[in-house]
């Protein structure tokens, strides 16, 4: 949606839709015209301009994202089908790491929606009762 003022007020104005845009609850990163985020397949990365799909991740599902320090991070609602990790980091290379707790607590079915925080070098992931730190300090 685009923003236009009129006579008193704002108008809004479709510029395009998509399904498969980064559109889950998790929100989205906007980096030099690329939109980042996840929709119900997964990591998707969308031009901003006109909404088309540039590469999409087909596991791991809705999730919210974090952009800092130069990398996205990921904290999915679910575990990942193949049994990866919960927490990836994508740099705009799209190189992934993938960080998966030791002993996750939530059944198959049970969902977190918690974004992932990055402070001080440290990812932090809070997933029901537990919560992990990663160091991800640049060597």
């Amino acid at each position: 949606m685009r923003l236009k003022p009129t006579n008193g007020g704002v108008a809004a104005e479709q510029v395009y839709f998509s399904r498969n845009a980064p559109n889950t609850m998790g929100g989205q990163v906007l980096l030099d015209g690329v939109l980042y985020g996840t929709n119900n397949e997964g990591l998707t990365a969308a031009d901003f301009d006109t909404g088309e799909t540039l590469w999409q991740e087909t596991e791991g599902g809705p999730g919210a994202i974090l952009y800092a320090d130069g990398m996205l991070y990921v904290h999915y609602e679910r575990r990942s089908r193949a049994g990866r990790g919960h927490a990836r980091s994508l740099p705009p290379a799209r190189t992934v790491h993938a960080a998966e707790p030791p002993a996750h607590p939530r059944g198959d079915r049970e969902m977190a929606w918690a974004y992932p925080v990055v402070a001080n070098g440290r990812l932090y992931i809070r997933d029901l009762g537990s919560l992990w730190c990663y160091d991800v300090a640049a060597e």
